[in-house]
């Protein structure tokens, strides 16, 4: 049969696998509340100049462009290496 635990029994907290703290976690909060603040305080236009692309944005909107596209441009090239290192071990 199936214990269950009293409302006065305390509960576990999420934690890492030692019971330290989740860092992962209070450093991606950290990250979160500083780009939120650094998007909150960067509100002025910027002159843009990019190909056939002339005007003023924001600066936090062109950082936050930037910023995608170095995530996928990361995701892009981690694919391909994943790929040529699985068609090295295969032998292709």
């Amino acid at each position: 049969m199936n214990e269950m635990s009293s409302p006065n029994e305390p509960t576990e907290v999420a934690s890492g696998s030692d019971g330290a703290p989740p860092w992962k976690l209070l450093a991606l909060v950290l990250v979160i509340a500083g780009l939120i603040t650094f998007f909150v305080q960067n509100r002025s236009d910027a002159p843009i100049h990019f190909l056939w692309l002339d005007g003023s944005w924001p600066v936090w909107s062109v950082i936050g462009i930037s910023v995608v596209i170095g995530i996928v441009l990361d995701r892009l090239g981690s694919w391909q290496w994943r790929r040529a290192r699985r068609r090295k071990g295969r032998g292709d």
